[in-house]
């Protein structure tokens, strides 16, 4: 299963067919608070929404109940993931960070599922990115994190990004670990405004894209590269 210890101790895998890790190996913890949680504002709000793009292990989700649990707030957070990595992995990295989260998840590990349990609401669809339905103006922050534009590069389209962008409220926030052009641009296509952020580790920038107020931009459906994770 390739599972590793990251760099702040915390537990990560190396997906066997795409080659790359579910997290940087500085630290997979450390980017969750960074980037995901504190980059993206979800630290503001009290009962923030979230989408994520890429589930992966469980670990974004894990950090952010966490911490909103620690303010005596409520999470409502709805993910998708394509190739949903094995149990007894999720288990462990969730488990470390909330020890009662693979007992609430494990019934239904492998399937679409809505888990409601201490200060938080999950929902988790099994599925493509590209064709999953959200509610419009619903999130507050998007957690954009598949594998990269290399091994997936049709999750990485301004399709998708108009899809998250429709998703949020105005305001709102999308945050991914990958500053490459053809990210920058898409979601540039997408309405976003974007910016690079100071990374941590090995990377030097992390990108930050707002929603604006104006209406999102009109992108044709179109699917590019290969099939993969998200």
């Amino acid at each position: 299963m390739c599972l590793f210890r990251t760099g702040d101790g915390s537990l990560s895998m190396r997906h066997p067919r795409h080659g790359e890790g579910y997290h940087p190996r500085e630290g997979a913890r450390t980017q969750a608070e960074r980037l995901y949680l504190e980059a993206s504002g979800v630290t503001a709000f009290a009962r923030p929404r979230v989408v994520e793009v890429g589930f992966g292990l469980g670990l974004n989700f894990a950090v952010t109940l966490a911490r909103v649990r620690e303010r005596g707030g409520w999470l409502d957070y709805r993910a998708v993931e394509a190739e949903p990595a094995p149990w007894e992995v999720v288990a462990e990295v969730m488990g470390e960070i909330l020890p009662e989260l693979p007992g609430l998840l494990e019934p239904h590990w492998g399937r679409s599922v809505v888990v409601v349990g201490e200060g938080f609401r999950l929902e988790l669809a099994l599925g493509r990115a590209e064709r999953w339905s959200l509610p419009a103006e619903w999130a507050d922050a998007v957690y954009f994190d598949p594998f990269s534009p290399r091994v997936n590069p049709v999750v990485w389209t301004p399709w998708v990004f108009a899809r998250m962008y429709r998703a949020l409220k105005p305001g709102g926030v999308l945050v991914t670990y990958s500053v490459a052009g053809r990210v920058r641009r898409g979601l540039e296509q997408a309405g976003f405004e974007v910016e690079r952020i100071p990374a941590w580790g090995r990377k030097r920038h992390w990108l930050r894209a707002r929603k604006s107020d104006a209406p999102p931009h009109e992108v044709e459906e179109g699917y590019e590269g290969v099939e993969g994770r998200a």
